[in-house]
Formats: structure tokens, C-alpha cells, sequence
């Protein structure tokens, strides 16, 4: 897995024409972790048992969304990125911008701690469901 290359997500053409791409662990796991995640089950008509239901919990209250959140995290890692040790999981909800906000502190393969953090928008506003929080 050391000299994996994966297709550096947001898609983009390089300078050189080509599709760009990246060697980073960091990246490539991250943007496995963010395409789970911000996936909904059922969404991959060729695996869709793939994802997570976190934007059905937009519908609950605040104390059960962020406890769904929770959980369907640790379940995403749990079953669908095995390869990754969950360290750590904070949901917290902002309430000016109804935004439930997601950092997630987990151990690469090789050992690396790394730090991924999504938003997840509410439902009834006219951004999609989910987005990076940078």
C-alpha cells in the first residue's frame, strides 16, 4: 500500500492534461472516509449497502441527530473501512448556521494519525446534504 496512487478527489485535470492524482495516504484515506460518509445507503445502485444514514437523522431532534451521527460513523468504520482504527468521533451541532459538524481522529494503516472534519448541512437548506468543512 505504500506506493498506492488514487485519483485526487475533487476530480481535476492537472497541467499536464492528465487526471491528477495522489500518492498522500492522508488524502487517499480522506477521501475514502468523506465518500462513505457523505454517501447515503442505497444511493450506489451497484453497492448500496455502501454509505451511511446520517441525512435521515436531519429529521430528529438535536440530542438524537447527533447521536445518530455518531454512530453511524463509528458503523461506517466499523463495516465499511475496516483498514482504519477510530480513534475518536465529535459531533457537535452549530446552531446559527444548522450545521452538525464532524471531527473524526483516526490511525492510517501505516500508523498516522490524521483528523477529518465534515459538516452536514440541514436538510432544508439549499446547499447539498453534506460539504467539507475546511
Amino acid at each position: 500500500m505504500a506506493n498506492e496512487i488514487a485519483i485526487a478527489l475533487p476530480f481535476s485535470i492537472d497541467p499536464y492534461g492528465k487526471v491528477a492524482s495522489t500518492q498522500s495516504q492522508s488524502k487517499i484515506w480522506a477521501d475514502r472516509v468523506l465518500s462513505i460518509i457523505g454517501t447515503t445507503v442505497r444511493e450506489r445502485v451497484m453497492n448500496p449497502s455502501i454509505g451511511t444514514i446520517i441525512p435521515y437523522a436531519m429529521f430528529e431532534s438535536t440530542d438524537t441527530a447527533t447521536a445518530e451521527v455518531q454512530q453511524e460513523v463509528e458503523s461506517a468504520f466499523r463495516q465499511q473501512l475496516p483498514a482504519l482504527n477510530l480513534d475518536n468521533v465529535v459531533v457537535t451541532l452549530d446552531s446559527y448556521t444548522d450545521t452538525i459538524k464532524i471531527q473524526i481522529t483516526y490511525d492510517l494503516p501505516n500508523n498516522l494519525k490524521v483528523t477529518t472534519n465534515l459538516g452536514i448541512i440541514n436538510i432544508s437548506g439549499t446547499k447539498p446534504s453534506y460539504e467539507e468543512i475546511s
